[in-house]
């Protein structure tokens, strides 16, 4: 397997997501070692002008990035919007495209993100919902039941339409008690395979049960008319092999000792011909057992070769905390994202929300990079 070597220049915040709609091309050298090289020096806010906070609070989805045009979708709070500007560095303006809905699977929270769009230009994006339940999560975090919906929009993000029911369904029912403040499917990434006849879907399955939280996905075919099939999930079973059954879909990417996997964002990349997944390993164990800072917890990189196996071994790229385990007390950097920005897929920014404590929320950073055949 190809590997894809990360170089990181003083402190390191890497994360990863992408537009899935540039164009795939050949790969140069298949015998080639990969390494992304990162320049702090190009280090800078992304959009912390707008009046937002708690963004990018899911993945982040590239409605258009062009040279003197950049649009993209996430989630600030508990609503999802469009923001939009002539650069990354320099958005100037917001637009709320999806807000909670009482008596909805998504009546406390909607969280668009990551995105495909298929020929006709029709924007598929999967997004997280929650209903809250009254519980509290570490942070003062309201405790919830996250399913998985699917947002689509004819008319480049102006607008988003929300699917009336669940896109994958969940095996346990949303008054399942798993002990815990969270439970249900959530924080999904999607992106089309390799040769665009599927659509991989990845989330985070917080239902416990014997397992922790960690990384699972499903399929859905594309059509002759190169449309997505979404009306028929596939789950993945223990074998590796993808049915129609409603079963609860076998974990792909697990956390290491006490640590759960969270938070995935998928790629298919053309340069290094591969499927890139950056993640959180949130080290419960850590924090639990009274670390003062992390060493374990952080953002992790795995590699793919077709996208279902992901037994590369995990590299560690930037330590902090994954998730607020507390309201004021320390940092955290999560929700990875990767935007190309050029055809090839060899430079661009990395994306990713950080904080020096929940207390004042958490905003958008990006950091460039380039992506080197060595």
């Amino acid at each position: 397997m190809k590997k894809l070597v990360y170089i990181f220049l003083g402190l390191c915040l890497v994360f990863g997501c992408t537009d899935d709609t540039i164009p795939p091309i050949d790969v140069g050298n298949p015998n080639a070692v990969y390494t992304l090289e990162l320049d702090f020096s190009d280090e800078f806010p992304v959009g912390h002008n707008l009046g937002l906070n708690y963004y990018n609070d899911i993945t982040v989805g590239v409605i258009d990035y062009s040279e003197n045009s950049v649009k993209l979708l996430t989630a600030s709070g508990t609503s999802s919007y469009v923001l939009v500007g002539n650069s990354l560095d320099n958005l100037s303006s917001k637009n709320q495209v999806a807000a909670p809905i009482q008596n909805t699977y998504y009546s406390n929270y909607v969280g668009l993100g990551q995105l495909i769009k298929d020929d006709n230009g029709t924007i598929y994006s999967v997004f997280h919902s929650e209903q809250h339940d009254g519980t509290q999560c570490p942070g003062n975090v309201q405790g919830f039941y996250a399913s998985l919906g699917l947002a689509t929009s004819s008319d480049n993000g102006q607008s988003f339409q929300l699917s009336d029911s669940v896109l994958i369904e969940n095996t346990y029912a949303t008054n399942y008690d798993n002990g815990q403040c969270d439970g249900g499917l959530g924080e999904p990434s999607i992106t089309f395979s390799k040769d665009s006849t599927k659509v991989f879907v990845y989330y985070g399955d917080h239902n416990r049960d014997g397992r922790g939280v960690n990384i699972c996905m499903s399929m859905f075919n594309v059509n002759a008319n190169h449309v997505p099939d979404f009306d028929n999930p596939y789950y993945l079973d223990s074998d590796n092999s993808f049915t129609n059954e409603v079963i609860r879909s076998k974990e792909v990417v697990v956390g290491m000792g006490n640590s759960d996997a969270i938070f995935p964002h998928v790629t298919y990349n053309s340069f290094s011909d591969s499927y890139i997944m950056v993640y959180s390993e949130n080290n419960y164990g850590e924090f639990l057992n009274g670390a003062t800072n992390p060493s374990a917890s952080g953002i992790y990189y795995k590699q793919s070769d077709d996208g279902i196996n992901w037994d590369s071994p995990a590299t560690q790229l930037i330590t902090d905390w994954s998730i607020p385990w507390s309201f004021d007390s320390h940092s955290f950097s999560w929700h990875p994202n990767l935007i190309y920005n050029n055809e090839n897929q060899t430079e661009g920014y990395l994306i990713f929300s950080k904080a020096s404590s929940l207390q004042e929320g958490h905003k958008m950073w990006a950091v460039k990079f380039n992506i080197v055949a060595n």
